[in-house]
């Protein structure tokens, strides 16, 4: 065994660390792109660019009027 973490946990951890960083900021750019059907619910897939250029994408829930 060596000293330090396995490469992919280091990987998952660097990861983690950046998702918790962009928690604290405001995105650039957001765009609603399409519904999407997952479990027999609706969602809308979001995409959004932050302040350092990374994008990142989600599934937000719709909520129907």
């Amino acid at each position: 065994m060596w000293p330090g973490f396995d490469p992919d946990t280091k990987k998952e951890l660097d990861h983690i660390r950046r998702m918790v960083r962009l928690q604290r900021q405001t995105p650039t750019r957001e765009w609603p792109l399409i519904c999407v059907d997952i479990e027999d619910r609706i969602g809308l897939l979001v995409v959004r660019e932050w302040p350092d250029g990374s994008v990142t994408a989600y599934v937000g829930h719709r909520s129907e009027p």
